[in-house]
């Protein structure tokens, strides 16, 4: 990781584009070279983020995900800036749009949302836990397939995810008001059907996922 001054922060963020800011301040800033700055706050000093940062958990995991086929973006540098006490990553920007802003004007909804079922039970099949799954978070890139995004959040289980956790994932994908109304609108019913397909779940179990 790269200690970087105020002044070195300042070079690399000078004339970028915020994408995405909280009440903290920036979180996410397109360079005009097409490089993504992803920031990290540090909430606690005495804290597990600031001796083993989000940032790197970040890099970590894109690049495990990448190893194991799944489309993630490619960190090129970690750095520190005490001056603005944040964490960050710099990445290629990752050519393709979030499904929150194609499903909210798809006129291919169907068949994005069979895509996506797919998506979710092969992330499960590989063990892949995403706590943050949600529409902002999958892209569909360049190619017409799906990759991750703002991925700090992801473990990988050295055993299958129960069916508690998978469970999570959906209420997670579900919480967000206007994700849960484009799903409504397609039927939480007919895309749980085709992830239990996809993820071939004993048909003994297929109740368990009727409360979400």
């Amino acid at each position: 990781m790269k200690l970087i001054s105020g002044d070195e922060y300042q070079r690399l963020a000078q004339g970028v584009k915020v994408l995405e800011r909280d009440a903290f301040g920036d979180k996410v800033l397109l360079r005009k070279d097409d490089r993504i700055i992803k920031l990290f706050r540090i909430k606690r000093l005495l804290s597990l983020s600031f001796v083993y940062p989000y940032s790197l958990r970040f890099a970590q995991n894109a690049r495990k995900l990448n190893r194991l086929g799944v489309p993630s973006v490619r960190v090129d540098t970690l750095f520190y800036c005490s001056s603005i006490r944040r964490h960050g990553v710099v990445y290629p920007l990752l050519p393709g749009e979030t499904l929150s802003e194609i499903l909210a004007g798809s006129q291919d909804r169907d068949g994005l949302m069979l895509q996506l079922a797919r998506f979710i039970a092969e992330l499960h099949q590989k063990k892949i836990y995403f706590r943050s799954l949600h529409l902002g978070n999958v892209l569909r890139l360049t190619d017409g397939g799906l990759g991750l995004i703002d991925v700090a959040d992801l473990s990988f289980r050295p055993f299958p995810l129960t069916v508690w956790q998978r469970k999570r994932n959906f209420r997670h994908l579900f919480r967000r008001a206007e994700h849960r109304a484009l799903f409504e609108q397609f039927g939480i019913e007919q895309f749980i059907a085709y992830y239990l397909d996809a993820a071939n779940i004993p048909h003994q179990k297929r109740a368990e996922f009727q409360s979400l």
